[in-house]
């Protein structure tokens, strides 16, 4: 295995993250501005599989227990998730009368949040309603399906040879085409009418970052290079999320064919050792804009309603304005869980004090 597959960073896989994440929240904001950047998720699928192959394959192989694996998970994810899921919950409040959301709905979503699990909102909303996996706050849909992916990756994926891997993905894609056809779309997961092309998404674009984990650490593929030609995957995926048509088929190439490679080449083409700080600050952003800025869409529009600005101008105030909040909510989140952390370790202390 390449020195480099322990210990390296890849900073530039940290920068498509940040830039990823970005484009998703133009789209949410201010759609025409990035019609096809909800495709975003399909490379932050990809990225998970990769990372989590990478990470915790070998953990796992050695005796790590699914419990401490999943708790691992749900200790980086919860926190944030958390603190996003209330800035949407303030958010639906302040908007009550336009949101659509009745009581119960809005009672069984609370309480599923709380567990970190989609809303059973088939059963409290209308037919004719959408029916969103987290009504308080829609980009956790992404967050679901991670998470069964993590599991079925702990209790069988990581034990399977790479032609297993192969046929998984395969198959995966064959079901993703089949639920894009039905549905005449891409955008799908994080509704209940669409679990079809969630679970499809997620598990071809999971497996296809495992395979290019093991692509890199038995082949040639392994080597990683510092480059500013590390730039040009970089620069790739934010032109590609920032297209300003939407197309279909565009999408299904990107999720198909785009993502993969441009995750190959970001773990292939490293940045340059004065660029890597940036690229992992953005890396390290990612996560907490992406579960913090729905949050804030509709209040951010309804505070600038009678501002009028030119929408590049516009758009700019509220990633700055969301970048800010996010780092924030990211420190925040660190606190409590060192609090948490050390809570634990204190009580596990007096606990043998107490047997001793």
């Amino acid at each position: 295995m390449p020195a480099d597959a322990t210990r390296h960073r890849y900073a530039a896989l940290d920068a498509m993250r940040g830039l990823a994440a970005l484009a998703v929240v133009v789209y949410h904001l201010d759609r025409p501005y990035a019609p096809s950047a909800y495709i975003a998720v399909d490379f932050f699928f990809v990225l998970s599989g990769f990372v989590i192959a990478r990470a915790y394959g070998e953990k796992l192989a050695n005796g790590m227990t699914v419990l401490a694996f999943m708790t691992a998970r749900y200790v980086r994810l919860y926190p944030l998730f958390l603190i996003g899921s209330v800035y949407g919950l303030v958010q639906l409040l302040l908007h009550w009368q336009a949101s659509g959301v009745g009581r119960t709905d809005l009672a069984a979503s609370i309480v599923s949040t709380v567990f970190m699990l989609p809303s059973p909102s088939f059963l409290t909303r209308s037919a004719g309603d959408i029916w969103a996996l987290y009504p308080l706050n829609g980009p956790a849909w992404s967050l679901f399906w991670e998470l069964l992916a993590n599991l079925v990756f702990a209790l069988v994926l990581f034990r399977l040879k790479t032609r297993s891997l192969i046929l998984i993905a395969a198959a995966s894609l064959v079901m993703l085409i089949g639920s894009v056809f039905y549905h005449k779309s891409l955008d799908l997961g994080w509704e209940w009418r669409s679990v079809d092309g969630g679970f499809a998404r997620v598990f071809f674009s999971f497996t296809l970052g495992m395979i290019i984990y093991r692509l890199r650490n038995t082949t040639a593929l392994g080597r990683t290079v510092n480059s500013y030609a590390a730039l040009l995957p970089i620069a790739a995926i934010l032109t590609l999320l920032f297209l300003p048509t939407y197309s279909l088929k565009y999408a299904l190439v990107f999720c198909i064919l785009i993502s993969p490679l441009i995750v190959l080449a970001g773990t292939m083409l490293e940045l340059p050792a004065k660029l890597q700080k940036l690229g992992i600050f953005l890396g390290y952003l990612s996560y907490p804009i992406y579960m913090c800025h729905r949050g804030f869409t509709e209040v951010y529009g309804h505070l600038m309603r009678n501002v009028h600005l030119p929408h590049p101008i516009y758009i700019g105030i509220y990633l700055v304005a969301i970048s800010i909040i996010a780092l924030i909510s990211a420190k925040l989140a660190e606190v409590v869980v060192r609090y948490a952390g050390s809570s634990k370790s204190g009580a596990k202390g007096i606990e043998a004090s107490q047997r001793g």
